[in-house]
């Protein structure tokens, strides 16, 4: 019988031990949800008289790729976020507590890493290990705050239904969201968006097993783009000029404990490129930006970041790391 695909569901967990499953902690309501197992085949091409090329294929090694994407929930987000990024200072005796996230610079530099519970029906497949790759926001007027979400995890294997729950926070409205550029806030936006990444190579060593001896994390970095209207020329000389001006872009609702935040921070956001837009009967500016690390948008970590990102919701210390 065909399986429903809308009963489809996602939960994640932080993990204690790199590659050692956890049932999940957190639900993340999600919009797509793309899995697949990467499963390595070895030619087996020894010629033995025959007009043909391969006489076999050996298992190789086995790790997977997962790419979800779906509505910033100002705690979900925190996951992907801190998977990417890896230094996170939480503060506060109650909610909302305050999460501040930057690159990790101490020990291996190495972020959490996580299980992800994909259930679809038929059964459920955890994948373990699992670390963030890129983590995209996406913002605009009329729409609400989305985000997409790559990463790369150990084979999958089946597991227990978890039972799912949910917290009554509810995504973003575009529209809600303020942003400064050079420290003065800017009303012209119309949509942008900002991505993280960072390469995960998987070592792969002669230790009897066929899954990686380990997913390792490289360097961060942080790009993206702006499509503002043009009332002037201020934009155009911060890219004319290498101004490298700071960017805050700020979502941030509700009171008391129900207080939810998503911010971005980035102390020199330098443009790239800046292109003059007549493709509508108003004039745009698009806008291209690096976000180059500095020592002020770091965590308790030190060194440099191009980015710091601040939530604010009810999850409490040590959720995401």
């Amino acid at each position: 019988m065909p399986q429903p695909t809308f009963r489809s569901f996602l939960g994640i967990a932080k993990e204690s031990v790199f590659g050692t499953a956890v049932a999940a902690t957190n639900f993340i309501p999600v919009k797509s949800m793309k899995p697949k197992d990467k499963q390595d085949f070895l030619e087996d091409a020894g010629q033995r008289g025959s007009m043909v090329d391969s006489y076999g294929k050996i298992a190789g090694t086995l790790m997977s790729e997962y790419d979800f994407d779906g509505d910033v929930f100002p705690d979900t987000i925190g996951f992907p976020l801190a998977g990417v990024l890896g230094d996170v200072t939480t503060t506060g005796a109650s909610a909302p507590y305050t999460h501040a996230m930057a690159v990790l610079n101490t020990g291996t530099g190495q972020p959490p890493s996580y299980t992800l519970s994909d259930y679809y029906a038929i059964t459920t497949r955890q994948y373990a290990g699992m670390k963030f790759s890129e983590v995209g926001l996406k913002f605009s007027g009329d729409g609400l705050l989305t985000y997409s979400a790559k990463a790369v995890a150990l084979g999958s294997a089946t597991a227990s239904a978890p039972t799912p729950s949910y917290t009554a926070v509810t995504p973003l409205a575009g529209w809600v969201g303020a942003v400064s550029i050079g420290g003065s806030s800017n009303l012209t936006l119309i949509d942008g968006e900002c991505t993280i990444k960072r390469p995960v190579d998987a070592i792969s060593t002669v230790d009897g097993t066929q899954a990686p001896y380990a997913l390792w994390s490289g360097p961060v970095s942080v790009s993206g783009k702006l499509t503002l209207v043009m009332e002037d020329d201020t934009q155009l000389l911060n890219y004319l000029n290498n101004s490298q001006p700071s960017l805050d872009i700020n979502y941030a609702q509700g009171a008391g404990a129900s207080a939810v935040q998503v911010k971005l921070h980035m102390t020199k956001a330098a443009y790239t490129a800046a292109d003059i837009d007549r493709g509508k009967d108003y004039i745009a500016l698009s806008v291209d930006y690096e976000a180059v690390a500095n020592t002020t948008d770091i965590g308790g970590s030190g060194g440099y970041s191009p980015i710091k990102v601040t939530l604010q919701n009810a999850l409490t210390t040590g959720t995401y790391k």
